[in-house]
């Protein structure tokens, strides 16, 4: 008998989460299990960090758009998205139904997800991120990623222009061989944000990621991009399939912030990897400060990168003061790809006593 269970968790986090929407000190969500001819599977889904709401409401929210529906019916992907299912649930559902049936088939979820003759890697490599507001702060975390063999580094950035300036610039100083991302997550204003860009060239960034506010067109962000040197990333502009084929007709940036969450699901993030490969645009992969679970899902698609595979935003298992399951770790930069069927992490002993 196959079946579908949803429960809500509320985590705190020992590190907050600073970025330009606010400070978060706990994480809330909804696990997903899925249980197919007796193997199980697991997803997760979860607003925004910063959006505020409660687990039991989003769990009721999601049973009312399950109401009727049954996971052997071959359709039941379709029926949910003819049911206006958010991307964040379905990447949860999709997650848990998936890994469930990739166990079935004695396939990891990669594996399960990929083409018959792709080999998804069994390794990923992870960027570290900071959030810390003091130049000083930063460059201590920065050294401390170094140190546990992680020497790309995603700051987050925010509106404060010559603050920020002064953190990259100090951590570019004191590692001047580091690969450093940039990530404004929206908050630079049109007005300014060229201004603030070829402020960053000197350093050496990698990318800077999703700098103007939500909403804008994609043709401006073409136009920014062909008149700076740093490479231009979108995040929240890439939310379909329809997002990335604009972006790549507009040559609106040169690096895809992939977050299955946000586009519903691994299955159709390798379809927008596979569409990147095409144009000639990178791809990174990143979580959406999710627990081990949605890490997992976020590492499995990391592993759908094949040989382009670029350093992914999976490093947030350290904000958390515990998790649903053991998060995967990090060994010299690297995670590793789970061999064992299905998604490969087991968060059963939260579920039956939570």
């Amino acid at each position: 008998m196959s079946q579908l269970l949803i429960k809500p968790y509320n985590q705190q986090l020992k590190i907050p989460y600073r970025w330009s929407k606010g400070v978060q000190y706990v994480r809330r969500g909804l696990l997903i299990k899925a249980t197919i001819d007796g193997h199980v599977g697991w997803g997760e889904a979860a607003l925004p960090p910063h959006v505020n709401f409660q687990g039991w409401s989003f769990a009721a929210h999601c049973d009312a758009l399950l109401d009727g529906l049954s996971i052997d019916d071959p359709d039941f992907l379709n029926e949910l998205v003819l049911r206006e299912i958010s991307p964040r649930l379905r990447c949860g559902i999709s997650s848990a139904i998936f890994s469930a049936k990739a166990a079935q088939c004695g396939q990891n979820l990669a594996k399960f997800i990929c083409e018959p003759n792709v080999t998804p890697l069994k390794q990923v490599p992870v960027n570290d991120l900071i959030t810390a507001e003091s130049p000083e702060e930063c460059v201590a975390q920065a050294k401390a990623a170094v140190e546990r063999g992680q020497n790309i580094i995603k700051l987050k950035c925010t509106e404060a222009r010559e603050l920020d300036i002064r953190r990259v610039r100090a951590i570019r100083e004191a590692l001047p061989d580091i690969k450093l991302r940039l990530d404004p997550n929206e908050s630079w204003p049109v007005e300014w944000a060229l201004e603030q860009i070829k402020a960053m060239e000197p350093f050496d960034i990698d990318y800077i990621e999703e700098p103007l506010p939500r909403g804008t067109d994609l043709a401006i962000y073409a136009q920014i991009s062909r008149k700076t040197s740093i490479p231009i990333a979108l995040d929240d502009s890439i939310r379909t399939y329809f997002h990335a084929q604009r972006a790549l007709e507009l040559k609106a940036a040169k690096v895809w912030i992939l977050k299955p969450p946000r586009v519903g699901g691994i299955d159709i993030t390798y379809d927008i990897i596979k569409l990147a490969a095409e144009g000639g645009v990178r791809c990174v992969i990143t979580a959406s400060l999710e627990t081990a679970v949605g890490l997992y899902v976020g590492l499995h698609a990391g592993a759908l990168l094949g040989q382009a595979v670029e350093a992914c935003g999976l490093g947030t298992a350290r904000f958390f003061s515990n998790d649903v399951a053991t998060p995967p770790p990090i060994v010299d930069g690297y995670m590793t790809v789970p061999d064992e069927n299905g998604l490969g992490v087991d968060p059963s002993d939260w579920w039956e006593h939570n």
